[in-house]
């Protein structure tokens, strides 16, 4: 017997050299979580480049980096370099980390030089060009460019640099002026010229918003320059106050407050004697949430829950959907969690602030599988089996907010379930739940984000790779973020706020805007009973409660 058993082992053996090992490897994708640079002022990671973006003062040697610390969330994860130690990051850094695979990244640095060239009687700000070492100023049209005073320079890391000629000696400007200069072994020839312009006083750009509007104007450097304004049809001009106005050389930018929404304003710039054309402008709307304090909800046909909108309610901002929920939209036909036996987004009419009903959203388990409470801008998009779902976020949206105001209840308790979590971050079933609620306005693309017109970005909370950080996101034009503990709260990543938030609780959470210029086409709400609910951690019996959702402008 013991011979038989020995015969069918060789038999096997022998076999493995027939047979192709055709498993593929894990994939297991490594980030770099966190880096450290001596005298850096700021670090960056996107994982979805691979780049870490180091910022560093003006006066920093990029020849001579010293690289202090680094944390990659996989343990077994090689660089193909030492990346603790000194670099030349004149240039990107590039290397590969290898797990099963490797994967390309890089490490960039940025030093942001301050750069001037100012002139007497300079209207407008200068032209500074670092890429082809240019810099034009401009003067008015009687001024005499072979007789030139410039008033500052500077082209070059402070106090470091050298240069070829003393700017004070500057004076003829026919044909332009070159100057050499030098910092770090390096040497740039920098072309200076001042230019003459007809315009005296002139307003270049008006940005309204709903409530305030920012006017940029040229003027006469050294002149007394400033801005008036008034509604459409009034007699009185009012001017801005000093205060509001700030100047670069000869550009200036007023901040006008206090606006009426909707209103066509007329404003004006000075400078000196010199008055610029009337430009009319119109401010922004400024619409109200629709829904905001959830009055308008039904039951969704032949189940037991909610949907947050009620077709038959007569009132126009209740009867379409703008409010989505992990619950699913049955009526759409589009099945969520309750199809699986668990509601997570509830109406609650014991609790609330206003009206006759708040929402709660509930963090639930099923079989282990955790899943978050929650309620948001978009529509849900349907179950991945039964590990997950997609959601489509955003509601159509250009108008401006400055801050998102509503009012929360929190219920939390430690974590009991923890399937995954984000790269960089540690947690334990010691750490307590948190919620948490995010307000972003962009342009996504539904194309490139891959939702719908409606509701553009589509995330599939199987797969992180969908997800979207609105912080670093290009789309994105602005971007708040509450998060909730059972102590106290977090406003946009600044110190945390001991506070009560078992009770109701009125919070305030302020817009950060990626872009003063850019208007939006979207917005989305997100608010969640479990912060990492999408990698099925957190507490399964999580509780936020949320009310009087309101935007401020």
């Amino acid at each position: 017997m013991m011979k038989k058993y020995l015969y069918i082992i060789a038999a096997i053996i022998g076999l493995t050299g027939c047979i192709d090992n055709d498993l593929p490897y894990p994939v297991v994708v490594p980030h770099i979580t966190s880096l450290d640079a001596s005298g850096a002022e700021s670090v960056e990671v996107d994982y979805d480049e691979r780049t870490v973006t180091v910022v560093f003062p003006e006066t920093t040697d990029l020849r001579h980096v010293i690289i202090t610390s680094v944390e990659i969330d996989v343990d077994t994860a090689v660089p193909s370099i030492d990346i603790i130690g000194e670099h030349d990051l004149t240039k990107p850094l590039r290397f590969t980390i290898r797990t099963y695979n490797d994967y390309n990244w890089k490490i960039v640095a940025v030093r942001n030089v301050e750069r001037y060239f100012t002139v007497e009687g300079q209207i407008g700000s200068s032209v500074i060009d670092p890429v082809n070492c240019r810099a034009i100023a401009m003067v008015g049209k009687h001024a005499d460019v072979s007789d030139i005073k410039v008033t500052s320079l500077k082209l070059g890391p402070k106090g470091l640099s050298t240069y070829s000629a003393d700017y004070t000696t500057m004076r003829d400007f026919t044909h332009g002026q070159s100057v050499e200069v030098s910092a770090f072994d390096v040497t740039e020839t920098w072309n200076l010229f001042v230019e003459i312009t007809d315009a005296v006083v002139d307003i270049t750009d008006v940005n309204p918003w709903a409530h305030e509007a920012y006017v940029t104007s040229i003027g006469t450097a050294g002149k007394e320059n400033g801005f008036m304004y008034r509604a459409k049809g009034d007699s009185q001009w009012i001017e801005v106050d000093d205060t509001d106005v700030t100047t670069d050389g000869g550009t200036f930018i007023a901040h006008i407050s206090g606006l009426a929404s909707e209103t066509v304003y007329e404003v004006k710039a000075f400078s000196g004697a010199d008055q610029s054309a009337v430009v009319e402008f119109l401010t922004e709307a400024a619409p109200s949430i629709p829904n905001g304090s959830f009055e308008y909800v039904s039951k969704v046909k032949g189940a037991d829950y909610y949907k947050f909108y009620d077709p038959s309610c007569g009132v126009s901002e209740g009867e379409t959907m703008f409010w989505g929920s992990g619950n699913g939209e049955g009526s759409e036909g589009v099945n969520g969690s309750a199809n699986l036996g668990i509601v997570i987004t509830y109406v609650d009419t014991n609790e609330k602030i206003e009206g006759n009903q708040s929402v709660r959203a509930q963090t639930s388990q099923l079989a282990g599988m955790l899943a978050a409470g929650n309620l948001f801008t978009g529509q849900f998009a349907g179950l991945v089996g039964t590990s997950g779902g997609k959601v489509n976020f955003g509601r159509p949206w250009t108008s401006r907010p400055v801050a998102l105001k509503l009012y929360c209840k929190y219920s939390t308790g430690l974590m009991d379930i923890i399937n995954s979590t984000p790269p960089g971050v540690s947690l334990s079933k010691s750490d307590y739940d948190r919620a948490q609620i995010k307000i972003a306005l962009g342009t996504w693309n539904y194309k490139t984000y891959g939702g719908t017109p409606e509701s553009p970005v589509h995330i599939n909370t199987t797969d992180a790779s969908t997800f979207v950080d609105f912080r670093t996101d290009a789309s994105t034009v602005a971007d708040g973020n509450l998060i909730i503990h059972h102590d106290g709260y977090y406003l946009n990543s600044d110190d945390k706020v001991t506070s009560e938030t078992g009770e109701w609780k009125e919070y305030v959470i302020p817009l950060n805007y990626h872009s003063m210029t850019d208007k939006p086409t979207h917005i989305i709400i997100s608010c969640a009973s479990s912060q990492y609910g999408d990698y099925f951690t957190g507490c399964s019996t999580s509780k936020l409660w949320i009310d009087k959702v309101e935007l401020l402008y």
